[in-house]
């Protein structure tokens, strides 16, 4: 039965470990992505490459994430176009205030 208790601890550790190598694997890409911005001002196709090998590489990362903590993590969804104008209810607006 130890043996069994072992084998489940080294399988969390395992787990951990993993996460954690995901975690440096984040801020590895965050630094490439500020190296992205300096790059974009010079070639913008080049940037435009590396961010798509960055979104690449995250949803590998996020697969993996997802397999070894065995729950489902929310995508991120890139939306394009240009928003709508805001809308606020009547009701909600502010009324302007008489100074006394």
């Amino acid at each position: 039965m130890g043996g069994r208790n072992e084998l489940l601890l080294d399988e969390r550790q395992a787990k951990a470990e993993l996460l954690a190598s995901l975690a440096k694997s984040q801020h590895a890409l965050a630094r490439i992505l500020d190296s992205v911005a300096d790059v974009a001002q010079y070639s913008g196709e080049t940037a435009r490459h590396i961010g798509a090998n960055i979104d690449l590489l995250t949803g590998l990362q996020q697969t993996i994430a997802e397999a070894v903590t065995g729950a489902r993590l929310r995508r991120s969804v890139r939306m394009s176009g240009n928003p709508g104008k805001p809308w606020l209810n009547p009701l909600v607006r502010a009324q302007p205030r008489k100074l006394s």
